[in-house]
């Protein structure tokens, strides 16, 4: 068959739509395809039926925060659940954004600092507090004042003694987290941030802080949670390299010049990016902290564009994930804190499960759902995980869709996810989930193909166009 182009532009990037084939049947399949695997197909080209498909590769590198360490601003917070603010950017320009835009997961405010730069009004909530932290300061405007007063920082931390004295932390883990001499000198250092009088360089320079704590830290994080950086991966297996010898060959003798040299070298980079690259913008986002199924109850003003990315369904706990910096950052004082922050979050993960009831189903998730096989699931709660993952999406699209204009749009950055051998696409899901609720689903973006582990990897071979990251866009 003739294949027929569609060609979009988005500045410098090309997105094809090949209409002539649906995005599923461009494997060819070189074995019979088993009957588990045909029946997920049958699901899958069921969702996909009458929805417009974009082989959208050039996106690939836009929809995680690889390379946000190079990104002005973006840079402040090393968040990895995130995208580029040069594709929000797009976006705003293609489909020609004029009015108020909105993120309900608003992350380190990648969305809210696109619109602030192309002078747009923008509201976020998150439900984490660093988020919501990190995203007020990447976001605030700073005068000539608040720049001297940060030199002035910069110039007194260079200057400050180290510790006369031992600290202490309600963090368990911290003595397992941290080489001793860097801890007390972590704790230092917060301890003068909390003395400074002016609150937003206060909360800038405790920013700078939380940045630093996983560099200068025995753990990174990977994956679903954090790793001991003395723990190697070897073509045997891991190994653990002894804690001792390993610190003392990554960290110098001076362990507190090392962590105030740190401190320094990432506020210079806050104030180059402040002085240099941050726009003339005068719209500042209003943030709010909480949950993103209650955004109505925060702000009632119309919405014409939201753009975010939700937890993917995956069981990836973001909260395990930036478990050190909440603990040292004294976000949580307790392990009740820490559980209640957990359950506060979207429903993707086994900690984040609460009594709240199920209630909207979805029947071609049942059918995947009853393709799980009970002996290779590692949870038996993961089929109420997806269940509650889609419950909770349902309720945010229903609310947004309230509150944005008439031909307002919503865009969705969202990667699917497997269990037990079965593809969780989460992607047409909430695009057919979307179409219930009333939303015209004006295209779905595919961008790249996900990994998975390796026991699943060849069983989902013949399903691996399934297995991947997306942008969906709804209009209303």
């Amino acid at each position: 068959m003739e294949e027929v182009l569609y060609k979009l532009h988005f500045d410098d990037l090309e997105v094809t739509s090949l209409v002539s084939e649906p995005w599923g049947t461009y494997s060819l399949f070189e074995t019979e395809v088993s009957d588990h695997q045909a029946e997920q197909l049958k699901i899958f080209k069921a969702l996909e039926k009458d929805l417009t498909l974009f082989n959208a590769n050039s996106f690939g590198n836009q929809v995680h925060f690889q390379f946000s360490y190079q990104i002005p601003v973006q840079r402040w917070f090393p968040y990895r659940e995130g995208y580029s603010i040069k594709l929000v950017n797009s976006f705003i320009k293609e489909l020609k954004i004029s009015g108020n835009v909105f993120d309900p997961f608003s992350g380190s405010g990648t969305t809210l600092l696109s619109a602030r730069n192309n002078n747009l009004d923008s509201f976020g909530i998150d439900v984490n507090p660093i988020s919501v932290l990190v995203a007020k300061i990447e976001n605030d405007k700073y005068s000539m004042t608040d720049i001297e007063g940060i030199k002035i920082q910069i110039e007194t931390i260079k200057a400050l003694e180290g510790p006369k004295q031992e600290y202490q932390t309600a963090f368990n883990l911290a003595h397992k987290t941290f080489n001793k001499d860097i801890l007390q000198s972590l704790l230092h250092f917060k301890k003068y941030i909390k003395s400074i009088q002016n609150e937003k360089i206060r909360d800038l320079v405790f920013v700078a802080w939380l940045s630093i704590i996983e560099d200068v830290s025995n753990i990174k994080k990977e994956g679903n949670g954090i790793k001991y950086k003395n723990r190697k991966r070897t073509p045997n297996g891991y190994i653990n390299i002894d804690r001792e010898a390993w610190e003392k060959q990554n960290f110098p003798d001076d362990k507190f010049l090392f962590v105030k040299l740190k401190l320094i070298k990432q506020l210079e980079i806050i104030l180059y990016d402040i002085i240099n690259n941050y726009g003339l913008s005068e719209k500042k986002p209003k943030i709010f902290r909480g949950s993103c199924l209650e955004f109505n109850k925060l702000f009632n003003d119309e919405i014409e564009f939201t753009f975010f990315s939700p937890p993917y369904c995956n069981c990836f706990d973001y909260f395990e994930i930036h478990k050190v910096e909440l603990w040292l950052g004294e976000f949580v004082k307790n392990s009740d804190d820490f559980k209640k922050l957990r359950n506060t979050g979207f429903r993707s993960n086994t900690n984040s499960l609460n009594c709240k009831p199920i209630i909207y189903k979805n029947e071609n998730l049942e059918s995947l759902i009853s393709l799980f096989d009970p002996e290779k699931i590692w949870n038996p709660r993961i089929p109420n995980i997806v269940r509650g993952y889609l419950d909770d999406m349902h309720t945010l699209l229903n609310k947004l869709y309230s509150q944005t204009v008439n031909g307002g749009h919503v865009g969705i950055v969202v990667g699917n996810s497997a269990y037990s051998g079965v593809i969780i696409p989460t992607d047409i899901l909430i695009a057919h989930i979307a179409k219930e609720i009333g939303f015209k689903v004006k295209n779905v973006f595919i961008t790249r193909h996900l990994t998975t582990s390796s026991q699943q990897k060849q069983e989902l071979e013949y399903l691996k166009n399934y297995l991947r990251e997306s942008i969906v866009i709804l209009e209303k």
